[in-house]
This record gives C-alpha cells, sequence and structure tokens, in this order.
C-alpha cells in the first residue's frame, strides 16, 4: 500500500495516463462558471491560481481581467507547470500570465499584491491549510478575497454503484487524500486563520453526460493502488458506470463547499 505521505508525491509524479486524464478534467465548463461565480473576478485585478494544473482556469482568468490585469499560476507538478505554459501561449496571453512550480509551502509571491486567490480541490493536500490560508492573507491587499471549491468524498454518489461499494471505493482511495472531508472544514480553517468575514455555499451540480467520469476513474485507480481490494471488482465496477452511460441512467454528484473568505 502506498505511504501515508503519497497524497503529495502523487500529484509530484504524475503518469502520462492520469496526465491526459487531468487535462480533461481541468477543462473551463459551465460548473466551473458556478463554482468560481462568488471569486467576482473582474478586469484589472491580480489573481493567483493556487493548484493550477494544466491551466485552464488560469487562462479564462487572464481573459476576464484583461491587460490591466495580471495571473499568477501556482503548482508542485513541474509537467503542470510546462503544459500551463503552453495552453498559455495557445491562447494568446502569456504576457498575462506567470507560473510558479512551488518549492515549499510558503506562496512565492509578496505581501498584499493580489486582489484574489483561488484554490479548487487543492486544499485536500496541503500538509498545513491553516498555514495555507494565512499565506493567502498575506498576500492579499486589504479586501482582497481567498476563494475555495472543495469536496467532501463521504458525501459523493454515482449511480449505478449502490452505497455501500462505492463508500468501500472511497476508504480504499482515501490514502491519496489528506483529508477526504475537507469542504466540511474548510470554513473553520479559514476562521482560524484570521479571516473574520467568511461566507459559505454548497453547490451540487449532477452529473448526466459524464463531465465526472474522470473523477470516478480517478478514485478507482487510487483504491486499486491501495491493494485494499480485488482489481477484478473494480474493472466491473467502471463497466457498470460505462454501461450506465450508454444506456442513459448514468447519475454522479459531488457536492463543492463553496468558501469565500475577505481580508
Amino acid at each position: 500500500m502506498p505511504e501515508t505521505s503519497g497524497f503529495m508525491h502523487h500529484w509530484v509524479n504524475i503518469d502520462s495516463e492520469r496526465m491526459e486524464r487531468y487535462e480533461r478534467m481541468y477543462q473551463w465548463t459551465a460548473a466551473s462558471e458556478a463554482f468560481y461565480a462568488p471569486a467576482e473576478i473582474a478586469e484589472g485585478q491580480v489573481i493567483a491560481d493556487f493548484g493550477c494544473g494544466p491551466g485552464h482556469a488560469a487562462v479564462e482568468f487572464a481573459k476576464r481581467v484583461g491587460p490591466r490585469g495580471y495571473v499568477h499560476g501556482l503548482d508542485i507538478n513541474a509537467e503542470f507547470v510546462t503544459r500551463a505554459k503552453a495552453n498559455a501561449k495557445k491562447a494568446g496571453l502569456s504576457e498575462r500570465i506567470t507560473f510558479h512550480l512551488l518549492q515549499d509551502s510558503r506562496l512565492p509571491l509578496p505581501d498584499a499584491g493580489l486582489d484574489r486567490v483561488v484554490a479548487r480541490n487543492t486544499i485536500i493536500y496541503v500538509e498545513d491549510p491553516v498555514f495555507t490560508y494565512r499565506e493567502f492573507r498575506r498576500v492579499l491587499r486589504p479586501g482582497g478575497l481567498a476563494h475555495a471549491i472543495e469536496g467532501d468524498w463521504n458525501l459523493t454518489a454515482v449511480e449505478p454503484i449502490p452505497t455501500a461499494e462505492w463508500r468501500e471505493v472511497i476508504r480504499a482511495a482515501s490514502w491519496a487524500w489528506r483529508r477526504p472531508e475537507i469542504g466540511r472544514k474548510l470554513y473553520g480553517i479559514a476562521r482560524r486563520a484570521g479571516f473574520a468575514e467568511v461566507s459559505l455555499q454548497v453547490v451540487t451540480i449532477p452529473d448526466t453526460n459524464g463531465r465526472l467520469r474522470g473523477m470516478i476513474q480517478s478514485v478507482v485507480a487510487y483504491a486499486r493502488q491501495s491493494g485494499k481490494l480485488d482489481g477484478e471488482k473494480l474493472d466491473a465496477m467502471l463497466e457498470r458506470v460505462n454501461r450506465a452511460m450508454e444506456e442513459g441512467s448514468y447519475l454522479a454528484i459531488s457536492p463543492q463547499f463553496l468558501v469565500t473568505a475577505r481580508t
């Protein structure tokens, strides 16, 4: 079974199959629009995308902040940073974005220089979420926002997988996440980090067309790596999901906690 530190290591070292899956998963979608709306990203702002992945959200932010704004993308995976730079170049927005390869927990950004910090499905992996939020406070200007989007794996569901079976997969896959229930804890983390004004929404966008299949495949892969579940059983589970997609009976939900904290 992987070491408990795997929740970080499996982001530093990503195989080609996973990398292509994440490239698809991180595209900007209508769901992204809803999840980031409370961040109120606008023209002229300076933004940091913490855990930027292949840079699709950062590119979208660069479009919205315009030539008077700027975006910093931050990630711990070198290939993500390389891909993000390529995606920014393809969009013709390289001059508005800098991508940083993170080396430690401290953000490589000056004090009070940002209007927004955004993080989607990233805080679940950090070593010390309160410290990370204090870093967000440090780099934000007065009145700036830290907006995070996180799930709670215990609240996810996939049809046609029976609840008990899916919970078993989640338990086996949990080695890959430092805090599988991070979504429900995020509000308190922001308050403990010193943010006095914190708002919370829980948004669920049901998936009936396969938007979350990459998520399902990743969870099953983590469960397989744990060595706790039979591989043939996991294969059969994925086959049931694929069959449900073909039959039109597939459904997946992953409630997202949207926590917006103002300095």
